[in-house]
């Protein structure tokens, strides 16, 4: 037992967003598969499981913080976090453009961090307010990856989208020879052999 705890990863997630967005339903519907519509939380809930990842047994923290926190309060659990959930809701504009708020709070206070914004309530099309073009636009913006979903229909969906930040997490952590600097060395040839290849003349 004492082998396998070594081998465990742990990974910590913090998820941020506006009142309303589903924060606290979407962290419960990972940890149980159950769907809970109604929450009215005061306080912060922090959420750990483990879960098998690409082989790795990873020990996973979710904190959930109230949307009243105050900003030293989300920029210490930014700074306790190895990674962040952006949440809005498709139908509440206010929450969409809530987002460059939060990923300004965390750039200014990390650097380099895996992010996925997240566009919850698809199920509820009648009522949007945000286009699927606009929410993957503005991940691109600022960096993160995009999933639209609706934690009240799919587990599998939430799965997915705490998995793929996991994901990110752990291929920062992979011992690779300094991963950026062997794209950037990567990134370097391709330029020089794309520069190459139109000045010359065949």
């Amino acid at each position: 037992c004492a082998d396998r705890k070594k081998k465990m990863v742990p990974v910590k997630l913090l998820v941020l967003g506006a009142q309303n967005t589903g924060k606290t339903a979407l962290c419960v519907r990972f940890m149980t598969k159950r769907f809970i519509g109604e929450y009215d939380h005061k306080k912060e809930v922090t959420y750990r499981c483990s879960r098998m990842v690409d082989q790795e047994t990873v020990d996973l923290e979710i904190l959930d913080l109230p949307w009243k926190s105050s900003v030293a309060c989300i920029e210490s659990s930014i700074r306790w976090a190895d990674a962040f959930l952006l949440l809005y809701s498709i139908t509440q504009r206010s929450s969409f453009q809530e987002i460059p708020r939060l990923k300004t709070l965390i750039d200014k206070t990390k650097q380099i961090v895996p992010t996925v914004l997240v566009a919850n309530k698809a199920d509820l099309e009648i009522g949007r307010k945000v286009t699927n073009e606009e929410g993957q636009r503005l991940a691109k913006d600022l960096g993160c990856g995009f999933r639209e979903l609706s934690v009240a229909e799919a587990a599998l969906s939430v799965e997915a989208a705490v998995f793929q930040l996991i994901r990110l997490v752990l291929d920062q952590q992979r011992p690779l020879p300094d991963r950026r600097s062997y794209m950037l060395t990567v990134r370097h040839a391709l330029t020089r052999k794309l520069t190459r290849s139109k000045t010359m003349q065949w």
